[in-house]
């Protein structure tokens, strides 16, 4: 987990060096691992986490001053923070839904509603997909892809209703707004390609693009569930 965080904060300041902007990538990546760390040991809280977080925090930053370039040294810094805070704060949640009662169970729930969503989203959209839908930020995505999206994800969220022990009927509340979550996830990742003008975030999986591209609608959802989860479990 840990990995796929740093591989996702690297893959983002690769996006905005490859625009012109100075990005400091390890710091990003490190910072990310350690968000994971910091959610996986949770339950007792470590403050060696917590003391690693802030040194390289602190480093990306002072690092800045010896850099010649005599611009964007603090946008390269934040930047990193961000970076890390989007991958390893989020991708997180799913060692938190680990950790509740039958996490195991959560964790593929998550993982399900993100699947069901973008492959009947894509299916659906590719074949009856007419209107679009925020194609300023993605141009293929329809109005019909999003209804076949929101349909799957709510039937997979009743599907789990016996294993899990929430009522059935709130599988149509939770699969509409978790399958939103898992658009919102995708969008703000084609914002991200969009705004460096890249295709993909990356290369790392031949021909379906870099890490990002394959988790960019769970980072949502897994949050999204856990808030439920703990509400619940």
């Amino acid at each position: 987990m840990a990995l796929a965080a740093a591989v996702i904060a690297f893959e983002i300041g690769t996006m905005y060096a490859a625009s012109g902007l100075r990005v400091s990538r390890g710091a990003g990546a490190l910072l990310a691992a350690a968000l994971v760390a910091r959610w996986a040991v949770a339950p007792e809280h470590q403050p060696w986490v917590d003391v690693a977080f802030g040194v390289i925090a602190a480093y990306a930053l002072l690092r800045q001053l010896w850099h010649p370039r005599m611009y964007g040294r603090f946008t390269s810094w934040g930047l990193a923070l961000v970076s890390a805070a989007y991958a390893g704060g989020l991708l997180g949640f799913l060692l938190l839904l680990r950790e509740l009662p039958d996490g195991f169970w959560w964790v593929a729930l998550a993982l399900a509603v993100t699947w069901a969503y973008d492959t009947f989203g894509f299916i659906v959209g590719r074949s009856l997909g007419r209107r679009g839908f925020m194609t300023h930020i993605s141009p293929r995505k329809t109005w019909e892809g999003v209804a076949g999206g929101l349909l799957a994800a709510i039937i997979v969220v009743g599907a789990f209703a016996p294993v899990l022990g929430y009522a059935w009927w709130l599988a149509i509340p939770l699969g509409f707004l978790w399958g939103l979550a898992a658009q919102a996830g995708d969008l703000v990742a084609s914002m991200l390609k969009r705004d460096t003008g890249q295709k993909d975030s990356g290369r790392l999986i031949p021909g379906h693009g870099g890490m990002l591209d394959r988790l960019d609608a769970l980072l949502f959802v897994a949050p999204a569930v856990f808030a439920f989860a703990r509400l619940v479990a």
